[in-house]
């Protein structure tokens, strides 16, 4: 993939970081249908579980979002610096929190804050790019 515009270095860099975040939207929920770990079970339970986890339609849709992320993610990398683009990737814990508290999971407003530090720190990040 080459990217030499980057209105496609930046669109690939924005689809990878929502397929990251998606897929870990998609592993809480493969996680939450499959219930905790039986640890206190037989390795027959414990390997049918794991099992059952891994081909879980779930996993396979996560596996497929990972993996179009890392062909997204290659391409990035063959036109910008790792030292801009991968702190960048950290834009996707704005997607999780969103979805943290679609949920109704117990987000504080420390969580929030620390998440808007970080993404306030990505505009630096992102404007050394033009510098």
């Amino acid at each position: 993939m080459t990217m030499q515009h980057p209105v496609l270095m930046w669109s690939s860099l924005a689809i990878a970081i929502v397929l990251g975040a998606f897929g870990q939207i998609l592993m809480k929920e493969a996680m939450k249908a499959a219930g905790p770990v039986p640890l206190d079970r037989s390795t027959g339970d414990l390997i049918r579980y794991t099992w059952d986890i891994l081909f879980s339609w779930r996993v396979m849709l996560l596996a497929v979002c990972y993996g179009i992320s890392v062909l997204l993610w290659l391409g990035v990398l063959s036109v910008a610096d790792l030292s801009m683009a991968r702190p960048l990737m950290s834009a996707g814990y704005l997607i999780t929190l969103a979805y943290g508290v679609y949920i109704g999971e117990h987000v504080t407003t420390e969580r929030i804050l620390g998440t808007f530090l970080i993404i306030a720190g990505l505009f630096f990040v992102a404007k050394s790019q033009n510098g």
